[in-house]
């Protein structure tokens, strides 16, 4: 499928189901079943948008006190965070009645970039 036919098929199917007889003013329903194949598909189309959209984010700033019971407290700070490479590999789409559906991503990875810095004061 390529990436501007989804619009396409939605607003396709949106005048269809307008233009049928007797669906304005009621109340029309459309069932549809899906199947393992189906949901395979789409987990795995699902995981390719999200790991595009990862790649483009930029992680906030961030800091904190640390604890090293050898050498005693000091500070961290990490910022300008980018997303370098990011690999989702494993992922599982399963319905969850009467909710919708739940996703789950396995033996995956993701690569940071930034700056960042450690202080220890020893006085």
């Amino acid at each position: 499928m390529e990436a501007g036919t989804g619009p396409l098929l939605s607003t396709l199917l949106g005048l269809l189901l307008l233009s049928t007889p007797g669906t304005r003013g009621a109340n029309p329903a459309l069932v549809a079943r899906i199947t393992d194949k189906g949901l395979e598909y789409a987990a795995k189309e699902g995981r390719l948008v999200l790991q595009r959209e990862l790649q483009k984010i930029t992680l906030p700033d961030f800091t904190g006190d640390f604890k090293v019971k050898s050498i005693g407290r000091g500070h961290y700070e990490f910022h300008s965070l980018e997303v370098k490479s990011c690999e989702l590999r494993g992922s599982s789409l399963k319905p969850l009645p009467g909710q919708g559906l739940s996703l789950a991503i396995s033996d995956s990875s993701i690569g940071v970039r930034g700056k960042w810095k450690a202080r220890k004061s020893f006085l």
